[in-house]
């Protein structure tokens, strides 16, 4: 067989030997370098899809910190808004506190309206108030009736709703029939 085949080559001129073994290492290399440029693609084309992939992963971080960031803002101006409210509240609060000490304190004047006297008709008409609710919406009556001054035993009467003691009477009006004792 290498006879046949050298018996070949010997008739064939050198140069078209030369020229086709040359064009079969061109052919090789072409065949390898579009093999080896077949794998730059795809290379190319995943490194595109991860780049594509993580600009969108990015994007969604991105997305996901705004709103994070947006109700981390809302709940700030929830927080500041309940601590304005609970300081009006703190300030109404003390305000009222210092309205209760000036009566407290100013308490002269308190007794002083306590001294006048709660006219007869006054006295009568809320002695026949009604214990049941007449309007019928079950809320129960906002007072107790208050007893008849002939229920009240003898030895007491009618005083200052302030005083203590056992002349403290069981209405604690003062009536105006009773202001002259005074």
């Amino acid at each position: 067989m290498w006879n046949m085949f050298l018996g070949l080559c010997g008739r064939i001129p050198v140069r078209v030997l030369v020229t086709l073994a040359a064009l079969a290492l061109l052919a090789g290399g072409v065949w390898g370098f579009t093999q080896r440029l077949d794998q730059w693609r795809q290379a190319l084309s995943s490194a595109q899809e991860d780049a594509r992939s993580a600009h969108e992963l990015a994007q969604r971080q991105q997305l996901v910190a705004r709103a994070w960031q947006a109700h981390a803002e809302h709940l700030a101006e929830v927080g500041a808004s309940r601590e304005r409210q609970l300081e009006a509240n703190q300030q109404a609060l003390a305000g009222k506190r210092q309205q209760l000490e000036r009566i407290i304190n100013d308490d002269q004047t308190s007794k002083k309206w306590a001294d006048h006297a709660v006219p007869d008709g006054v006295h009568q008409w809320l002695c026949k108030l009604p214990t049941t609710d007449d309007t019928g919406d079950g809320a129960a009556p906002t007072h107790a009736p208050l007893p008849d001054a002939a229920a009240a035993s003898p030895d007491r009467d009618r005083r200052h709703p302030h005083q203590s003691g056992p002349d403290h009477t069981a209405d604690g009006l003062r009536t105006a029939s009773a202001a002259h004792e005074y």
